[in-house]
């Protein structure tokens, strides 16, 4: 809270004062207004958490240039800091926390879509990764919440954005829920069609693949590729032991693709090609493979993903979350610390990953992992 008050914003869009007294007047209308709208009880909750959370990245990101107050990337910079807070919260379920999560981290994405005329398939593009419809009703209580510059015209797009817009992307398209239900059940061929057209921002080929018949997917012969995506000390090497103790593991960094390694393109390119060559011999040996490391920024992970999947590999995410007080616990229990700042940085790297990214993405959190406390963590 006394960072969000210390936190000092443009008054040409935050006439209100802080971050503190936005968030307080966010948090005022969701309150005032949410009957408006036909909610259930957890879409109630989901909206009032993301009225609380959704500056907070504002306190890590805010600095001043020429003489003007600005916060580039503040939704990016909250998801940590409102994951940290959510998982200490068990009275919500997990789905409800990625909503949240969702919301925090596009809900700038409206004001840019009515601002700049964005073409309504780009929005639709958006529904296949959150709930528009959320995203459209978070934005009203977030525009009640302050006083700006034209703010009875923003509030009007924006209303019209809430009303119109996102029912028409999601009346010529589909829910976000739909959407989800509906990849979960095509073969890979299918699903890696769909991920390419999102690669490419081709709406119109996604558009008629939802509608298209799927074509025989050719055998994987059980052939399977995890991957653990999660701050270190997260518990993935305690939950890898319990839950698939027999699974042969490859350290990335033995290849070559550490982090540190990483951001040279042509070594990037020739390192992926040796690995496709490793990979396709442990895969021969023993159809089920893990591949382990540290958070790998979005650009690489995705190339490699889309490497691995034209090996016609099925491909899972473990995705790993966790507060931030137990990491910096089992750090300092490790001979050799690495020290809060450093398990702090590699923390606040988190960002939401595309549900279609993988074939299938499964998520893990303290509560799932058993006996955490008897292995090693990674």
């Amino acid at each position: 809270m006394a960072e969000m008050a210390d936190t000092p914003q443009n008054p040409r869009y935050h006439a209100e004062g802080s971050v503190l007294e936005h968030t307080k007047m966010v948090v005022r209308r969701y309150f005032e207004l949410r009957d408006r709208f036909r909610l259930s009880e957890e879409e109630r909750e989901v909206l009032y958490w993301a009225a609380v959370l959704h500056d907070i990245g504002k306190t890590r990101v805010t600095k001043q240039v020429n003489g003007r107050w600005t916060s580039p990337g503040h939704e990016k910079a909250g998801l940590p800091m409102a994951m940290d807070h959510l998982l200490r919260r068990t009275e919500l379920v997990p789905e409800a926390r990625r909503k949240v999560l969702d919301l925090v981290r596009w809900h700038g994405i409206p004001l840019y879509f009515v601002k700049h005329q964005v073409p309504l398939d780009h929005l639709k593009l958006l529904g296949t990764r959150t709930d528009l419809r959320l995203l459209g009703i978070f934005t009203v209580l977030d525009f009640h919440g302050r006083i700006c510059e034209n703010q009875a015209e923003t509030i009007t797009a924006i209303e019209h954005f809430q009303r119109v817009t996102v029912p028409k992307a999601e009346y010529e398209f589909a829910p976000y829920a739909d959407l989800q239900a509906q990849y979960a059940t095509w073969n890979l061929r299918h699903k890696n069609a769909a991920w390419n057209a999102i690669r490419l921002k081709n709406f119109s080929l996604l558009e008629k693949l939802r509608h298209a018949p799927e074509r025989d997917s050719p055998p994987t012969f059980g052939k399977k590729v995890y991957m653990t995506i999660g701050p270190p000390l997260s518990g993935k090497t305690s939950y890898l032991a319990h839950q698939h103790p027999g699974l042969f593991r490859v350290d990335l960094a033995e290849h070559g693709l550490a982090e540190s390694d990483l951001g040279d393109a042509y070594y990037e390119d020739r390192k992926l090609i040796e690995f496709r060559h490793f990979l396709t011999i442990y895969l021969n040996r023993n159809r089920q493979v893990v591949l382990e490391g540290r958070n790998l920024k979005e650009k690489f992970r995705r190339r490699l993903t889309e490497s691995i999947r034209d090996m016609n590999v099925a491909v899972e995410y473990l995705v790993f979350e966790a507060p931030l007080p137990p990491l910096f616990e089992r750090d300092a229990q490790r001979p050799q610390p690495e020290g809060k700042e450093k398990i702090a940085a590699l923390y606040h790297r988190f960002d939401l990953v595309h549900p279609w990214e993988a074939h299938h993405l499964q998520y893990i959190t303290p509560a799932d992992i058993a006996a955490p406390n008897s292995q090693k963590e990674s």
